[in-house]
């Protein structure tokens, strides 16, 4: 018969070993549309920097996605309607052989990029189907159960079964790949099919498409409140403008075959290859573009950073490449950005183009074009004196941004010299604002700066932007006031507007382009910058 001290500690064990079970393994990084935890026979709603614990089963609805962070610096993206259970996750911060991550896909797909946990020791990962077990050989992979449930990229039902693919870690990484019919090892870039657990896992002569259709967030309706107030409270975060963003999708990797290409989860990634039955294809990466020019209303519009290969147009190809027209009319946006232009000329714009540049870790283009014609639905008018400052370069993967952590200070690599709306060119001494980045609380800090013309100068205050998280694309997007302007028909006593978008570009997400746009009463000046933290986030 137990006495009562001893109930007391038999107690106190339970709850002890309820604490353990429960505890916080990672966390969300995006979280679109649908998207739960069965916790405790409990379903609890999942938003951006919910904790995810032990033997939770993740579930996302249709158009919904799922991204997490675990506490071994791996990656999981669900796609939509898709369920993932964590079996087992311990980690104490070291490979000590005690690590576990163990998981089960159930229903769907997921894009799994490994962490700590299995880069030694690899039977301490694993992930379950109904079909096989995968596991990993220092790699991070996509997955796919189908059961009637996957469509072909051509609308016909898929075949049941599990499809996977290796992507690229290192030049030895594989998926190995178990059922009843033995351990099948499978490269990178060599996709793979298994009818059912009885069937003998077989190589593909290139990847399906169910596997690299990307998914597409579903919007929520915006709660009240500002966006830290928004995220506590299940909502969506807003962006510095106060307009609720669509929810972030899951962006599924953007392989260069035969290039050498980085990944911020992972060092010295090189894209996959593969033999040649199973080579991964070359997919051109989406362009971002921004711009800064004052419109025919007289304002300083910065256009905000758009996803479009066609919102510029330029001939010639990486440091030749010369601006020749743009439409910015059916962009889509990460910055909120202003009414839509498109323009239009006669005869050639030779000469018209200057300041120009070219980044080309990034293939970004940046340059001021000096003439032209807007064109929007109440008429035909001329470009702004100031001229129309541009950027456009290879669009980082919002889902990559989305993974960073931790605060980073960017350096300046090149822009355009500022402008007034006067058509002044800032002198030597101007600058652009120093910046870092706090990824953790996405938000972006510019330091104090000035821009100095020969008929005015003006002077900003130290502030800040959002970073911004948008199925398209990311970005940062922030105005604020305090700024001053003199001379000319400036007037101290009206305070300056600056606003400032920008887009994150390269596969690491470690350059960010900025459109920079200053009003005042009567004078606008403007510019476009490009920065970098490479290689350190």
């Amino acid at each position: 018969m137990k006495t009562p001290v001893s109930c007391l500690l038999a107690i106190i064990a339970v709850a002890a070993a309820g604490q353990a079970w429960a505890a916080d393994v990672g966390r969300v990084l995006l979280a679109a549309g649908d998207t739960v935890a069965v916790r405790d026979k409990q379903v609890v709603k999942l938003v951006f920097g919910s904790t995810i614990q032990d033997r939770d089963v993740l579930r996302t609805g249709p158009a919904s996605s799922l991204q997490l962070r675990f506490t071994d610096e791996s990656i999981l993206s669900m796609r939509e309607n898709s369920e993932v259970r964590i079996d087992e996750f311990r980690f104490t911060g070291r490979e000590d052989g005690s690590e576990r991550a163990f998981f089960s896909l159930l229903k769907g797909g997921l894009r799994k990029i490994t962490g700590i946990i299995g880069r030694i020791n690899n039977k301490n990962y694993q992930m379950s189907t109904a079909v096989a077990t995968i596991g990993i050989r220092g790699t991070h992979y996509l997955a796919t159960i189908c059961q009637q449930d996957c469509r072909n990229p051509d609308g016909t039902l898929a075949k049941d079964g599990l499809y996977g693919l290796p992507l690229a870690a290192s030049s030895t990484s594989k998926n190995s790949v178990t059922n009843a019919t033995g351990e099948h090892i499978f490269g990178i870039g060599q996709p793979y099919y298994a009818q059912d657990f009885d069937t003998r896992p077989q190589l593909l002569r290139e990847p399906p498409g169910l596997l690299s259709v990307a998914v597409k967030g579903k919007s929520t309706k915006p709660p009240t409140g500002t966006g830290t107030e928004q995220a506590a409270a299940g909502g969506t975060q807003q962006d510095a403008r106060g307009t609720t963003p669509p929810p972030p999708s899951v962006v599924l990797p953007r392989l260069l075959t035969g290039s050498s290409v980085t990944d911020s989860f992972l060092d010295s990634v090189t894209a996959a290859t593969g033999p040649a039955s199973a080579t991964v294809p070359s997919v051109a990466p989406t362009i971002g573009a921004i711009a800064a020019f004052v419109d025919f209303f007289g304002f300083a519009s910065d256009e905000g950073a758009y996803v479009t290969p066609s919102m510029l147009t330029l001939s010639g190809t990486g440091s030749a490449a010369i601006l020749t027209g743009f439409n910015i009319s059916g962009g889509t946006e990460v910055g909120p950005g202003e009414p839509p232009f498109s323009t239009s000329a006669t005869g050639t714009l030779a000469g018209m183009v200057v300041d120009t540049g070219f980044g080309s870790s990034v293939n970004a283009n940046w340059g001021r074009w000096t003439g032209g014609i807007l064109i929007d639905e109440d008429g035909t008018f001329s470009l702004g004196r100031g001229g129309f400052h541009y950027m456009k370069g290879d669009l980082a993967p919002p889902d990559v941004v989305a993974a960073k952590t931790g605060t980073f200070s960017l350096f300046q690599v090149g822009g355009t010299t500022p402008t007034n709306s006067l058509g002044e060119t800032a002198n030597s001494s101007s600058t652009y604002p120093s910046m870092t980045i706090n990824f953790t609380s996405r938000v972006a800090s510019l330091g104090a700066f000035g821009w100095f013309f020969p008929t005015n100068s003006w002077v900003f205050p130290a502030g800040s932007a959002n970073v911004v998280i948008k199925p398209q694309g990311a970005g940062i997007d922030g105005v604020y006031t305090g700024g001053s302007c003199t001379g000319g028909s400036c007037s101290t006593a009206i305070p300056v507007t600056l606003g400032v978008t920008g887009i994150f570009y390269g596969m690491r997400g470690d350059h960010l382009g900025a459109a920079f746009s200053a009003n005042a009463a009567s004078e606008r000046a403007m510019g476009v910058r490009l920065y970098s933290c490479a290689p350190s986030c």
